[in-house]
């Protein structure tokens, strides 16, 4: 891109150049007009006015008029009163260059050379054949070459121009694609005279055509929905794809936003159809659009996309061919996101986050044998945020690798100090699907041990079975490998996702958490009972330590003993605990 930005700037000082050298010979050539004829010699003022009028006009038959009327008047002057081949040399060489300009890429210039050339040809004294013969020659090359020259030049600004045509555009429907919308929204962000509106529009159901019938004829359906929307829209409407199945409307305005909003609003409520024929096969393809305007986002574009999400996002939820509007109610929970996802990116290096414990304890000893550290963001304004606030937020913008990396490493250090102090206790710690998706988990993994000196088989990592299925074999193999270094890993929330055994049998896991789901209602429901003993059983047959998440009283740990579970953890024990509280209580 660097290098297409460069041959842009590049051509554009070239059209300066050649702009300046227009202006340039133009003078000169009129001055030699006037000065050399001493007949009529006002009529040749028409010559600037001509070529400028040429080159100015946008009417393609006004311009060649013009070119030719000026290039006449330079022939017929010539024939009633000849130049000497003196002025002709100085300044008529400088004539071609016009035409290059007016003309650029066309065989003008060359043609204005050659009759030039012949016009002075038939009165030209015999001695001053030779010299004229080489003024011609010279003329021409000159001409030649710089026409070919700005031949290439054109082709290259044309080039250059559908290079960034396609850059903007989506191939597939034709509509300006995100990259579009986002340039669009920085000239927003410079128009604050205008009011904007935005309607982000998600297609209901759109997956299962895919999943069913294949992507051929989603793409087809995609085509057709933009073309029904695309005219539907108005002047002051602009539609995007974003990508997949998401479009984006932007209504502009002044003191007529709230009517232009009304009409685009009324056309997608009561103007379209759903029914679409592929190939002779019918399809009902519904759509639910979240709308918000940028008044409401303090003229925050980011925030504006931000509201125009949530308001989409809860259109889907009430159903199908849903317009919901971002409204007051969403603008605080807005606002809070908004500003942790700013606070985030400083939160590691001003130290806001801290670690707490939570004791994993054996079933039938009742002993404390390890913990697992779980975040907490202690915001100097904002007080403590959940993780069930800023993780969502954190693995969008992935500023969820440099937190996981701080987790690894303060954990590490904590379980050294607790080895240290005579206390051999494993500490488990999440890591994110992001995390194991765009960053050398391995890698990070082993470079903290090392640094915090524990030994590897005092660290688990725990990860999801959405993990597991983003990039099974990018997880697998890194799971193989911390294993071999002594980590021990773990399924945590075994049971709510996929659960696929096919799956499990191949990943090297130590330990399967029971999530907390089943383990709430095992004592009252048989069904869950059920489940807790074969997810107990299976765990063992295959080798596996089996740990209970959020066990809340006596009942649920007595069924899990009579189960035969490993290892249980929740509030029937201890909360998560800070530093100095699990110390006080289970080290010192």
């Amino acid at each position: 891109m660097a290098n297409v930005q460069r041959i842009c700037s590049r051509v554009f000082s070239i059209d300066r150049a050649i702009q300046l050298a227009f202006v340039f010979a133009i003078a000169v050539v009129t001055r030699t007009l006037f000065v050399e004829h001493d007949v009529a010699r006002w009529v040749y003022l028409l010559f600037p006015v001509l070529m400028f009028v040429a080159y100015l006009s946008k009417n393609r038959k006004v311009k060649v008029v013009s070119a030719i009327g000026s290039l006449a008047l330079i022939l017929v002057g010539g024939l009633i009163e000849p130049l000497e081949l003196d002025a002709i040399e100085e300044s008529f060489i400088l004539l071609p260059l016009c035409y290059i300009v007016i003309f650029p890429g066309s065989l003008w210039p060359i043609a204005s050379s050659l009759l030039i050339i012949l016009s002075y040809l038939h009165h030209l004294p015999a001695e001053e054949f030779e010299e004229f013969i080489e003024d011609a020659i010279e003329i021409f090359l000159i001409t030649s070459f710089a026409t070919v020259m700005t031949y290439y030049q054109v082709r290259l600004r044309y080039q250059m121009l559908r290079y960034k045509k396609d850059s903007l555009t989506d191939l597939l429907t034709g509509l300006p694609n995100r990259k579009a919308f986002f340039n669009d929204l920085k000239d927003i962000e410079t128009r604050p005279d205008i009011d904007y509106a935005l309607f982000h529009i998600d297609l209901d159901g759109f997956k299962s055509v895919n999943d069913s019938l294949g992507h051929s004829q989603g793409d087809k359906l995609l085509k057709a929905f933009a073309q029904r929307v695309s005219g539907l829209l108005y002047d002051f409407n602009d539609l995007y794809r974003l990508g997949g199945d998401e479009f984006a409307i932007i209504v502009q305005g002044q003191n007529d936003l709230g009517d232009r909003i009304s009409d685009t609003e009324h056309q997608l409520r009561n103007k379209y159809t759903p029914r679409f024929m592929i190939d002779a096969i019918p399809y009902k393809l519904g759509y639910s659009i979240g709308v918000a305007l940028l008044e409401d986002a303090m003229r925050d574009t980011d925030l504006w996309c931000k509201n125009a999400d949530i308001a989409v996002n809860k259109a889907k939820l009430q159903g199908k061919n849903c317009i919901q509007w971002y409204d007051a109610d969403m603008l605080d929970e807005t606002i809070r996101e908004h500003q942790i996802e700013k606070e985030l990116s400083r939160a590691t290096e001003e130290k806001q986050f801290v670690l707490v414990y939570q004791p994993k304890v054996e079933c039938d000893s009742n002993k404390v044998i390890g913990a697992e550290a779980l975040i907490r963001w202690i915001h100097p304004e904002l007080g403590i945020i959940s993780p069930l606030s800023f993780i969502p937020i954190a693995e969008k913008s992935t500023l969820i690798i440099p937190i996981g990396r701080w987790v690894i490493r303060a954990a590490c250090i904590q379980a050294k100090e607790w080895l240290d102090s005579g206390h051999r206790l494993s500490v488990s710690v999440n890591v994110s699907t992001v995390q194991f998706v765009h960053d050398d988990v391995y890698k990070v993994v082993s470079s903290e041990l090392e640094g915090a000196g524990l030994p590897a088989e005092l660290l688990e990592i725990e990860i999801t079975e959405t993990a597991l299925m983003t990039q099974p074999e990018r997880v697998i193999s890194t799971c193989e490998k911390l294993r071999k270094l002594g980590v021990k890993v773990a399924i945590d929330d075994f049971g709510v996702a996929y659960s696929s055994l096919n799956y499990l049998k191949q990943l090297p896991i130590d330990i399967l958490k029971i999530d907390k789901s089943f383990i709430d209602d095992c004592v009252t429901q048989h069904t869950d009972r059920m489940l807790v003993r074969t997810i107990i059983q299976m765990g063992h047959n295959l080798g596996k330590v089996v740990v209970a998440e959020g066990v809340e009283d006596q009942e649920q740990l007595a069924l899990l003993k009579e189960e035969h579970c490993d290892i249980y953890q929740g509030y029937l024990y201890s909360k998560p605990l800070y530093q100095d509280e699990f110390n006080l209580q289970y080290i010192n």
